[in-house]
């Protein structure tokens, strides 16, 4: 007698028993715009309290600078007195909303092997991860749209062409001595300098940084200065090995904010909710909206004809800013763009 209508039932490992999906749903790498967040309470160190003062996205929040002075010397006393004067003017950073959700239906995770909260958990990591891809994007955006215009060390030793400065290969072992001295002929003298570069960056560094006592050359000395992080938005051309973006440290800014109904923790009538959460990933707090509603999901099972669905909204208001410049157009500034190539 044959046993075929009691064989067991297709067997199904529960969901949080495994991790087999953990790579399929991993993270970038975010590091330019890890390098502005690092970098904002060093160039503006009240800047929640600049954020604060914005109150609501229909007021303008600027932060005041003195403008750069250039005096000329004279070699005789005189009694006339000098009457020029400073000038100072407002940097107003622009701000641009990001916004992001999902939905969620509870009734469509009762006898699954994905429960809501494991659904719910995937979900978020997904708002998360779009969140750090959009940030990282704008941030390396925002380095190529502000490179110096002027490079005082153009062609001493590397030539600026299109505000890269370009590397060949036999300069790679000693380049970031080079960027030092580069830094000093543009008047810039931290005792950091933040680097943002391409992920093949990462690979000439950790190379030159082991070649130390024990080598021919040591090359070990010449990166006690720089803080390096490392970016997949960068773009790298066919002839180059990679890609970087140099700055002092001290000199970007990131700044978020969120909206006034979040903040507030307003509810209404139909099922409707604002409030603010912090995303641990992402690293800030951001602005919900949550709405419940009775909707036709019999699309997504059958029998949800009438069924409870739950929308989840979040969104912020961001701005990338850096260090004043006012002549950045035809001076050099502090933000250098870099080439490395492949010859």
């Amino acid at each position: 007698m044959a046993y075929a209508l009691t064989v067991l039932d297709e067997y199904r490992l529960a969901y949080e028993k495994s991790n087999l999906d953990a790579h399929d749903n991993r993270f970038s790498n975010y590091g330019a715009f890890a390098t502005f967040v690092a970098d904002t309470p060093k160039l503006i160190p009240s800047y929640k309290e600049f954020v604060d003062g914005r109150a609501s996205a229909a007021r303008t929040a600027s932060i005041p600078v003195l403008t750069r002075i250039t005096r000329s010397t004279a070699a005789t006393r005189s009694c006339t007195p000098t009457y020029n004067q400073g000038t100072s003017t407002y940097v107003t950073p622009s701000w641009t909303t990001v916004e992001t959700g999902f939905m969620m239906v509870p009734a469509e995770h009762r006898g699954n092997h994905i429960s809501y909260q494991a659904a719910f958990d995937h979900q978020m990591k997904g708002v998360e991860k779009a969140f750090l891809l959009d940030a990282d994007t704008d941030a390396v955006a925002y380095l190529v749209a502000h490179l110096t215009y002027a490079d005082a060390a153009n062609q001493n030793p590397f030539t600026q062409t299109a505000y890269y400065m370009q590397v060949p290969l036999a300069f790679h072992d000693t380049f970031f001595d080079e960027l030092d001295a580069i830094m000093l002929a543009n008047d810039i003298n931290t005792p950091m300098v933040n680097l943002v570069g391409s992920p093949r960056v990462k690979a000439l560094v950790r190379y030159y940084q082991n070649q130390g006592p024990g080598n021919t050359a040591n090359l070990a000395f010449q990166y006690a200065g720089f803080s390096f992080a490392y970016s997949n938005r960068t773009t790298i051309g066919t002839a180059l090995l990679g890609t970087a973006y140099a700055m002092p440290e001290g000199s970007l800014a990131y700044l978020q904010w969120v909206d006034i109904d979040a903040q507030m923790g307003n509810k209404s009538g139909d099922g409707k909710e604002w409030f603010v959460q912090e995303l641990p990933i992402f690293g800030q707090p951001v602005g919900v909206l949550f709405q419940s509603s009775c909707a036709d999901k019999s699309t997504l099972l059958d029998g949800l004809e009438a069924t409870l669905m739950e929308n989840y909204t979040f969104s912020f208001d961001r701005a990338f800013t850096s260090s004043y410049d006012a002549t950045i157009t035809t001076d050099a500034g502090v933000i250098f763009g870099i080439q490395f190539a492949k010859a």
